[in-house]
């Protein structure tokens, strides 16, 4: 059985037709039988090769495999990569690889799996995050990522290693969008191609780290823009293997359809150097942002005095909105301020509060008020 076998059932009929067309292969498309495709290759050496034109066919696989290896022979390349950039016509997909002492028999302790298959999704899930909304830190996912992170699949895995494969269809095979030449019609790319982009470019852009070709601090400035966030840093940091001598290797391959050419491949492998850049961007992100000045109006929701040393701890629970996100924040206030809150809240009415907001948890609090009024219907 030829080694690339359990690869080769992921081709489709229109992912094969795609792919040859990219690759210098002309179909006739008068030929008789509309149940096969016929190709021949434009070169000095031109070959003809026919395929049935449904993978529902009985001899389609076959068929393939043999034009598998004829293939394999004009581009003098392994088959598997063939293979890999047939079945990425249509989706993009991302693949980690562990490559580790422990991992040379493709089997990896349960623990650690877990963790890469964790960072993994969360990886995703706050990549879509920030394409909705770029910004250092998400404190929670939206309903929006939730929904859309079931589109991504887990896809076959392969021999050799430890590999998580990852795919998501950023083109429909069945309604393709094509755009005829001459034409400067902008065809708008796709929300999944724009979440695997931004991984890429984060990956991209801690390898530059790296690699001394700019600084960290420079790079934490703007990398939330289109790249890497402190949500994406901890995700990669679950998948840190535990030996420094180990390596994660990721590869984005790009849907031929999108890029209208095959075999773009973007791999960055990342050691012990690169999980430690992950680790101090995730810290920058998080303590520029962990406390802020803010002002913040809102409902009380409910009011709390406790005693505590000597003294009482007077607090509210603030029903607010901060950065288009609704939050329950627990403020901390003075006597004076708190007989305020007390009336208001009695009353019903909506306050302002200024103070440092403390996000570097949960449960958000606010200290040290500066300023807490009642707003009146009028305000």
């Amino acid at each position: 059985m030829k080694s690339y076998i359990y690869g080769i059932y992921n081709i489709t009929a229109a992912s094969m037709d795609r792919y040859l067309q990219l690759n210098g292969w002309t179909r006739n498309y008068d030929f008789a039988n509309h149940n096969m495709m016929v190709y021949t290759s434009r070169n000095n050496s031109p070959k003809t090769i026919a395929i049935p034109a449904s993978e529902e066919f009985d001899d389609f696989y076959s068929i393939v495999s043999n034009v598998i290896e004829l293939l394999q022979k004009k581009e003098n390349r392994p088959a598997n990569e063939i293979i890999k950039d047939i079945t990425t016509t249509f989706i993009d997909r991302l693949e980690i690889r562990v490559i580790s002492e422990i991992t040379e028999d493709g089997k990896i302790p349960l623990e650690y799996a877990a963790d890469c298959v964790e960072g993994l999704k969360e990886l995703i899930l706050y990549s879509v995050c920030a394409e909705q909304s770029a910004r250092p830190i998400c404190y929670r996912a939206t309903e929006y990522a939730k929904s859309l992170l079931n589109k991504f699949k887990l896809a076959q895995t392969e021999k050799g290693s430890f590999i998580l494969n990852v795919d998501i269809q950023v083109v429909d095979e069945n309604n393709e969008q094509t755009v005829l030449d001459g034409c400067e019609c902008d065809v708008p790319t796709p929300f999944e191609h724009k979440v695997i982009e931004r991984i890429g470019t984060a990956i991209g852009q801690v390898d530059a780290i790296v690699q001394n070709q700019c600084q960290l601090s420079e790079t934490a400035e703007t990398a939330f823009e289109d790249g890497i966030t402190a949500n994406m840093c901890d995700a990669f940091l679950k998948m840190r293997p535990v030996s420094d001598a180990d390596k994660v290797t990721t590869t984005i391959r790009f849907a031929s359809s999108l890029t209208n050419r095959t075999g773009q491949v973007k791999r960055i492998e990342m050691r012990a150097n690169h999980f430690l850049v992950i680790d101090e961007l995730s810290k920058i992100y998080r303590d520029k942002v962990a406390i802020q000045d803010v002002n913040l109006t809102g409902i009380i929701r409910s009011l709390s005095k406790r005693t505590e040393s000597d003294s009482d701890l007077k607090t509210i629970r603030l029903y607010t909105t901060f950065n288009g996100s609704p939050r329950t924040v627990t403020i901390s206030l003075s006597d004076a301020q708190y007989r305020i809150a007390c009336d208001a809240h009695r009353d019903g009415l909506e306050v302002s509060v200024s103070g440092e907001l403390d996000m570097s948890e949960r449960y958000w609090v606010m200290n040290n008020v500066t300023n807490f009024l009642p707003l009146t219907q009028g305000d």
